[in-house]
C-alpha cells in the first residue's frame, strides 16, 4: 500500500484517539480476532483500519460498557441477524436494570447514613433520649449460637453470617449489623451471652437456618454513645426507663450499631441504637 492510500486510512494511534482506546487494547482485540486492523504493513507490521471500522469499535465498547464478555462480543459479530442480536441484548438489558436497581438501592443507602452523620456532628442526634417508632416487619438473620463476645468471636460471627446471605451487605452504609435477643424474661437482657449476632437482610432469605423475623410494629428506642465502654450501663438505664414506665415488652430487642468502626476509629464516636417491641 502506497502513501496515497495509506492516507485514506486510520492509524492504530489515530484510531484509539478517536474512541478513547489504548494502542494495547486494540492490539488485543486484533489479537483475539473481535476487532482485526483493516490492512497490516508487512514490512513494518503497524496496522491501519478503514475509517468505517469506528463504528463497529463503538458498538465493542458499548457492548463492554453492558457488561458483555470478549467471548460474548466474538459471539455478537459471528453470523449476525436482528433475532440474535435482540436475544442477547435483552439478556444484558435486563441484567443492567438490575445493576441500577441495586446501585439505586446502594445510592439511597449511603445517602441516609450521611444524611445520619450529618445530623449527629451537628448535635441534631438526641442520645440517652427515650422515644416511639413504629417499624415495618424486618428480617435479619443471626448466629443463634452461645459466645464470649469478646471481639474476636463477634468479629468471626459476623464474618460466617455474611457467608450465608444470597446478597452484597453494604455494610459501611446500611446500619445492618448488631446484636439480636429473643427473650421471655426481661431481665434476660443484662447477660451478654443471650445476645446474638445478626445481620439485617432480605425476605428471600428465610429458607435459611439462621433466618428470624422482626415483627411489625411499635418499638421503644434511644441512641446510646461510646458503646463498650458504658455497654451495662446502657442496658441497666434501658431497662430502668421500662421498669419505671411500666412498658410492657414483647419480648423483642435488638442492639443496632450506626456509627461503628466502618466510619470511625475513635470508640468515643461509635452509636448504637437500642430497639424493643413494645
Amino acid at each position: 500500500m502506497n502513501q496515497e492510500q495509506k492516507k485514506k486510512y486510520l492509524s492504530i494511534k489515530e484510531m484509539g484517539q478517536k474512541r478513547g482506546v489504548s494502542s494495547k487494547t486494540l492490539r488485543y482485540y486484533d489479537s483475539i480476532g473481535i476487532f482485526k486492523a483493516d490492512y497490516v504493513d508487512p514490512d513494518t507490521g503497524y496496522r491501519y483500519y478503514d475509517p468505517q471500522q469506528y463504528e463497529k469499535l463503538g458498538t465493542i465498547l458499548e457492548l463492554r460498557s453492558l457488561n458483555f464478555s470478549l467471548n460474548e462480543i466474538k459471539g455478537y459479530f459471528t453470523e449476525r441477524n436482528m433475532k440474535k442480536s435482540v436475544d442477547m441484548l435483552k439478556e444484558h438489558y435486563k441484567l443492567l436494570e438490575e445493576e441500577i436497581r441495586s446501585k439505586q438501592r446502594l445510592a439511597e443507602t449511603i445517602k441516609e447514613k450521611i444524611d445520619f452523620i450529618d445530623k449527629v456532628i451537628d448535635n441534631n442526634i438526641e442520645l440517652e433520649k427515650f422515644s416511639f417508632e413504629d417499624f415495618p416487619e424486618r428480617f435479619i438473620i443471626s448466629q443463634l449460637n452461645k459466645s464470649d463476645k469478646s471481639g474476636e468471636s463477634v468479629a468471626l460471627e459476623f464474618m460466617h453470617l455474611e457467608g450465608h446471605l444470597h446478597e452484597t451487605a453494604p455494610i459501611l452504609a446500611s446500619d445492618r449489623i448488631g446484636f439480636y435477643m429473643d427473650f421471655d424474661d426481661i431481665s434476660e437482657m443484662e447477660n451478654m451471652d443471650n445476645w446474638h449476632t445478626m445481620i439485617m437482610c432480605s425476605e428471600e432469605m428465610k429458607n435459611s437456618s439462621h433466618f428470624c423475623v422482626l415483627h411489625a410494629g411499635k418499638y421503644i428506642c434511644a441512641y446510646f454513645k461510646d458503646y463498650n465502654a458504658a455497654r451495662d450501663l446502657f442496658i441497666k438505664m434501658f431497662l430502668e426507663y421500662v421498669k419505671f414506665n411500666d412498658i410492657k415488652l414483647k419480648g423483642i430487642m435488638i442492639q443496632q450499631f450506626k456509627i461503628d468502626v466502618t466510619v470511625t476509629d475513635d470508640p468515643k464516636e461509635t452509636i448504637i441504637e437500642f430497639q424493643a417491641l413494645v
